[in-house]
């Protein structure tokens, strides 16, 4: 099953568009992949993606943590 922006988890309802476009994209890919079930997908994706939008964030003001 491939996600896109009109057709993804439920579990991905609540999340800012661009974080839900990356985690799709990542949800995708695993699947591609050959991924563990489909749950395993879906919660690694939106980790991943939840990652990757605090890391845009920090870079966008500049500002890294050690």
């Amino acid at each position: 099953m491939v996600w896109n922006q009109t057709h993804f988890p439920a579990a991905m309802r609540s999340l800012p568009p661009s974080v839900r476009e990356k985690a799709i994209e990542i949800a995708n890919s695993l699947l591609e992949q050959g991924g563990p079930d489909k749950k395993e997908v879906i919660s690694a994706s939106i980790n991943e993606a939840r990652v990757w939008a605090r890391q845009r964030f920090v870079e966008s003001r500049g500002t890294a943590y050690s």
